[in-house]
C-alpha cells in the first residue's frame, strides 16, 4: 500500500519531518516500516550525520559505518598511510558515505578525535592526525556535490589551525567547491585559512558569519584581519542571496563595502546580537534593490543616522522589516508603520 505514494512525494514528506523537532527520531521509526520506506528514509537520515550523532558510542559507530563503506581502493590507500582498517567487515546495506550533503566539520573532527583520545586526553601521536586528511581526501574523490559546510571550533582540545587547514588543501577542493551554504563560527589563527576558503568556495548562496572579538590580548588585531577576509569571502561569491552576520560590533568599514558586490542578488540580510555603536551608516543596503527581508535581531545602538538612508530607499520587493528584541526610536517606529501600511 505504501508504494502507492511515489518515492519523490514520500521523500519530500520525510525531508519535512527531518527539519522538525525530534524529526530524526521519527525518521528512525520510518526505517522500520518496510523496505520501501527504508530505501527512501536512509538517504535523508545520512545527509548530515556529523551533526546528529553527539555521544561517544554514536560517534564510534558512525566512523565504523563509514569504514565499512570504503571501496577496496580506499581501504588500501588508508593502509598505505599506516591506518589500521578492519579486515573482516560486513558490507552495509547502503553506501552511507554517498548520501553526505551537509558537512559539520566539528562533528567530523569529534568523531575522529575519539580515535586519538583516552579518557578525554588528546594524544597527538595517535592515528587522528593521519585519519582526518585521509578521510577528507576520500570524500573529495567521491564526487558528493556537498551542499553546506558548518565550521565551528568550540570547547575541544586539539590543533585547530592544522585541522582547518586540511579542509582547504588543494586536494580537498572538489569536496567544498560546490557548497551553497556556509556557517562560519571559528577563530582560526592561521592567516591562510579564510583566503583559501574564499578562493575555493565561490558558489555560496547562504552565508552565516559569527564575528569573534577580543578573544585574547591580540584578539582585536586578529578580528580586524579576519574582518577583511570575511569581506573577501562575500565579494568572491557569484550570487549571494542570504547574508547573516552575528556579533557584528567592530570593523564595519572593512565589511559593509563588500555588500556592493552582491546588490543584485541579496534577498535577505540579517544582523544578530550586533552593536552598531561604531557604525556610521547602512547606506550600502539601500542599493540592494532585490531585498525581500531585512532583519535586526537582538541589536543595539541602531540610531536614526545609521538607518536614515534606508527610510527612503526603493525596496520594491521588500516583504519584511523586523527589529526583534532590538532598540527602536520614534523615527524607526514611524518607518516601520509606513512600511506595514504599504505592505
Amino acid at each position: 500500500m505504501s508504494e502507492l505514494i511515489s518515492p519523490e512525494i514520500l521523500s519530500e514528506i520525510f525531508k519535512f519531518l527531518y527539519t522538525k523537532e525530534e524529526g530524526k527520531i521519527n525518521l528512525f521509526n520510518c526505517v522500520l516500516v518496510n523496505r520501501y520506506w527504508c530505501r527512501t528514509t536512509i538517504p535523508i537520515l545520512w545527509l548530515d550525520p556529523f551533526s546528529f550523532f553527539d555521544n561517544k558510542m554514536s560517534l564510534d559507530g558512525l566512523i565504523s559505518t563509514y569504514m565499512a563503506c570504503l571501496t577496496n581502493k580506499e581501504r588500501r590507500s588508508l593502509e598505505k598511510q599506516g591506518i589500521e582498517v578492519p579486515k573482516k567487515v560486513k558490507s552495509p546495506s547502503f553506501d552511507y558515505i554517498s548520501f553526505l550533503k551537509n558537512l559539520n566539520y566539528d562533528g567530523l573532527i569529534s568523531s575522529l578525535f575519539h580515535l586519538g583520545c583516552n579518557d578525554g586526553v588528546y594524544k597527538k601521536n595517535d592515528s587522528f592526525g593521519i585519519m582526518l586528511p585521509a578521510l577528507l581526501e576520500i570524500l573529495a574523490n567521491r564526487d558528493l556535490a556537498l551542499q553546506s559546510l558548518e565550521l565551528k571550533n568550540h570547547d575541544r582540545r586539539g590543533d585547530w589551525d592544522r585541522e582547518f587547514m586540511h579542509l582547504v588543501d588543494r586536494k580537498i577542493r572538489p569536496l567544498i567547491k560546490p557548497v551553497k551554504k556556509i556557517y562560519l563560527d571559528c577563530n582560526v589563527l592561521d592567516a591562510r585559512f579564510l583566503p583559501l576558503l574564499s578562493g575555493q568556495c565561490q558558489r555560496v548562496r547562504h552565508l552565516y558569519i559569527v564575528m569573534h572579538v577580543e578573544k585574547s590580548k591580540k584578539g582585536s588585531i586578529i578580528c580586524e584581519r579576519d574582518a577583511t577576509y570575511y569581506a573577501k569571502l562575500i565579494e568572491k561569491q557569484k550570487s549571494l542571496e542570504i547574508l547573516a552576520i552575528e556579533k557584528f560590533t567592530k570593523y564595519f568599514k572593512n565589511i559593509l563595502p563588500s555588500f556592493k558586490t552582491q546588490i543584485q542578488s541579496l534577498r535577505v540580510i540579517e544582523f544578530i546580537n550586533s552593536n552598531f555603536k561604531e557604525c556610521e551608516s547602512l547606506e550600502v543596503i539601500a542599493s540592494c534593490e532585490n531585498l525581500e527581508r531585512l532583519i535586526f535581531r537582538g541589536c543595539n545602538n541602531l540610531s536614526t543616522k545609521i538607518l536614515r538612508p534606508l527610510f527612503n530607499a526603493n525596496f520594491s520587493k521588500l516583504k519584511e522589516i523586523s527589529f526583534e528584541s532590538s532598540e527602536r526610536n520614534e523615527e524607526i517606529e514611524i518607518w516601520l508603520q509606513k512600511f506595514n501600511v504599504i505592505h
